[in-house]
């Protein structure tokens, strides 16, 4: 049932009834008894507003799109947990949608959101999408980046983990645990924190007079699979086994990390008494005691609450772009990839 039906069953007029629904009649002095026959009648047939209706009337969606990677190892869930936090608070729901690394399925999601006047944009960015984001952003729609920012697109919000300290924590407590050839594990990726994390991982060593072998950096274009990257990354490393090869691997991210254990253990390769391995984000499945990767952990959660804030200010007016928020934390978490059982 529509609101004009119920305005005619009611004898009501059309606008009456609106703003009945829409919490107004104080507002707008309509008399209490009125009020009460509206939300009555709306009840008895079972009315649900019509949202997109209401949404040309508002000239506002109440609609936030929401694109990130993918949904695996609950990364995505720990972003929305924090977003809803604020987004739950101002009425908004998100849309959320997934590019699994896919340059033009990206496109495809970012420009289905501005499709929708969505009223703002929460975006894990890609390369090769600058154009997208930039059209994005002289449309005038809000747009936060989220997790990372691409060299290029600085005149647009974000919300980063401040990871360069964390990164020199993983790669100094490989040092502190008497590893001294230590490999890089990361991807070809034109992030400002990834090139922070090799740029924590080259001062380190440098700073503890180790070496810095090519041999032992791996940067694998970062759409591949992966398993894909960390078997060519393994490959790599261990071309005749463990001897002559590093004894440590630092590794970008858990999700790395994580097929590179699978990857080490394949090839009798031990860890930690042949490889100690640290990655950084703390997935929760790394911590299950089967798993026990030694990481730092990334705030995520943190990281989705600030997204969202940034952005419903951005849509408020009380932000202009860019805005831009890195969130730090070290928190090192030491486990049997590192420290033995």
């Amino acid at each position: 049932m529509t609101s004009t039906e119920l305005a005619r069953k009611l004898g009501l007029s059309t606008t009456t009834v609106s703003f009945v629904l829409n919490g107004l009649a104080e507002e707008k002095k309509i008399a209490p008894e009125t009020a009460k026959r509206v939300l009555a009648a709306a009840e008895k047939h079972n009315y649900i507003p019509n949202p997109f209706a209401r949404s040309l009337h508002k000239k506002r969606s109440g609609v936030i799109g929401v694109v990130l990677g993918n949904f695996k190892m609950d990364y995505a869930e720990a972003a929305m947990l924090g977003m809803r936090r604020v987004l739950d608070a101002t009425g908004h729901v998100p849309f959320v949608a997934m590019h699994s690394f896919e340059t033009e399925r990206n496109r495809k999601e970012l420009l289905s959101s501005l499709g929708r006047r969505d009223e703002g944009i929460i975006a894990f960015p890609l390369p090769d999408c600058d154009e997208v984001y930039q059209k994005i952003h002289k449309a005038g729609l809000p747009l936060v980046l989220f997790g990372e920012v691409l060299t290029g697109l600085e005149n647009i919000s974000s919300v980063t983990w401040d990871s360069e300290a964390a990164a020199r924590a993983a790669v100094q407590h490989l040092v502190a645990i008497g590893r001294r050839r230590i490999a890089f594990l990361g991807v070809d990726y034109p992030g400002i924190g990834n090139l922070h994390r090799f740029k924590a991982y080259n001062d380190v060593l440098k700073s503890n007079g180790l070496p810095v072998s090519r041999q032992w950096i791996s940067h694998s274009p970062a759409l591949l699979d992966p398993e894909v990257i960390t078997r060519r990354a393994i490959d790599q490393f261990f071309p005749g086994g463990p001897k002559a090869s590093p004894d440590a691997i630092f590794a970008v991210n858990d999700g790395l990390a994580l097929p590179a254990l699978d990857e080490l253990q394949r090839r009798r390769i031990r860890v930690p008494d042949d490889v100690a391995v640290i990655g950084m984000q703390d997935l929760p499945i790394s911590g299950h005691p089967a798993i026990g990767l030694s990481t730092i952990r990334e705030p995520v959660r943190e990281m989705g609450e600030a997204a969202a804030r940034v952005l419903i200010d951005l849509i408020e007016g009380r932000a202009r772009p860019p805005v831009r928020v890195a969130i730090p934390s070290c928190e090192l978490l030491i486990r049997r990839t590192t420290a033995g059982v």
